[in-house]
């Protein structure tokens, strides 16, 4: 940005446009969010299917909580999606569990 008082450019601010000294919206760590994102879809549909199987009530929690970071952080969709099918996953392991276990602990 231009300084009358020195007569030269000065770097102001980072989020100063130096062409035209507009407020400039730039988003940092946008790769870093990206893979974050990639990272909570993953882990939760594996969250989700492990559920099925073993330990319902703490995968399937893990599955919903992943699903409820991706789609505050990410994809709106995909997050309800998979909390959907990660509460669907929580139930229907539960039940599992219970008929081949007794317990809803295995």
């Amino acid at each position: 940005m231009y300084s009358s008082q020195s007569e030269s450019n000065n770097v102001v601010s980072t989020v100063i446009c130096q062409s035209c000294g507009r407020a400039s919206l730039k988003h940092q760590n946008k790769a870093t969010s990206k893979i974050m994102g990639v990272a909570y879809a993953l882990f939760g549909w594996v969250f989700f299917a492990i559920s099925l199987l073993f330990l319902p009530i703490v995968f399937g929690s893990a599955a919903l909580l992943m699903g409820f970071m991706l789609y505050h952080n990410r994809n709106k969709v995909h997050g309800m999606f998979l909390m959907f099918f990660a509460a669907v996953g929580l139930v229907i392991g539960t039940l599992i569990s219970v008929v081949v276990a007794g317990t809803i602990f295995i």
